[in-house]
């Protein structure tokens, strides 16, 4: 089962559950997928804790990374994993070869530094693309499964740093336009990537100039951002019409994405 397949599974939980009550619940097998998109990701692991999930552990760091960007730091790891998970965090942080611009992320409570490094950021996701996604392809070697989990923390912390000083930095559009290939990993981390650039580019563009890249997205990944709640009303509308131009044959992410649009843009407004 490969990365496509697990956010595949976790994706028609969120459509199912859009559509019905009561609200299923998520296969443990894809709790690091869940934890990678919903929002209140700590109710998420308080409710079903995994005792010695290693990777759901490393999701949740890397989300609290992006609160600390953002500002909006919550409670520690240390509160909410259990000591032994915690443990093995650490022992993983601690066996990283961290180059000197991220020796920060080595203590997983650690503040931002003074000065964010924003040319390593720009370094390490030039080095994603080209090590993982092969988009030079004079870049070797490639990376493998085992440094993509490795390197993931920089990455992800690499990502929220541009996203929050440098949005308009062409490497977020090409992350969002960039799909891995059929190597993607069980735990789906290198799409949680694209389609956390994909939510931005969204943001980050009028609604009418994002919407002609449509054809080029992944349909999942724009299913995510939708279910995520970044598109208002206007721009369902609009990604609907230019959805319904599309041709009839699709994949299961363009389908489940014209069934959320349609509940959605159906549903009674609040009073």
């Amino acid at each position: 089962m490969c990365g496509y397949c697990t956010e595949r599974a976790l994706l028609s939980h969120r459509v199912i559950a859009l559509k019905f009550r009561p609200v299923p619940q998520v296969d443990p097998m894809l709790l690091p997928v869940h934890l990678q998109e919903i929002r209140d990701w700590r109710r998420a692991w308080t409710e079903r804790p995994a005792q010695d999930d290693l990777m759901a552990a490393l999701v949740m760091l890397c989300r609290t990374w992006t609160e600390r960007i953002l500002g909006a730091a919550g409670a520690p790891l240390s509160e909410l994993l259990p000591p032994g998970l915690h443990a093995r965090l650490r022992d993983w942080l601690a066996a990283l070869a961290l180059p000197t611009a991220w020796t920060w992320l080595a203590d997983d409570e650690a503040s931002l530094p003074d000065f964010l490094p924003l040319q390593a950021a720009r370094d390490e996701l030039d080095a994603y693309l080209a090590g993982w996604l092969r988009l030079d392809a004079h870049a070797t070697p490639g990376w493998d499964e085992a440094e993509l989990h490795e390197r993931l923390l920089r990455v992800s912390v690499a990502l929220d740093l541009l996203l929050h000083a440098a949005p308009d930095d062409e490497r977020i559009t090409t992350l969002a336009l960039s799909s891995p290939g059929t190597t993607s990993p069980f735990s789906a981390i290198d799409l949680w990537l694209q389609r956390r650039a994909v939510r931005a580019l969204l943001a980050r563009c009028s609604t009418h100039s994002v919407f002609p890249l449509l054809r080029q997205l992944r349909s999942d990944a724009v299913l995510a951002a939708v279910l995520h709640g970044d598109i208002d009303g206007d721009a369902m509308r609009m990604m609907q019409a230019t959805l319904h131009q599309a041709p009839t044959h699709a994949t299961a992410g363009a389908h489940d994405l014209r069934t959320v649009l349609a509940l959605l843009l159906t549903a009674p407004r609040p009073a």
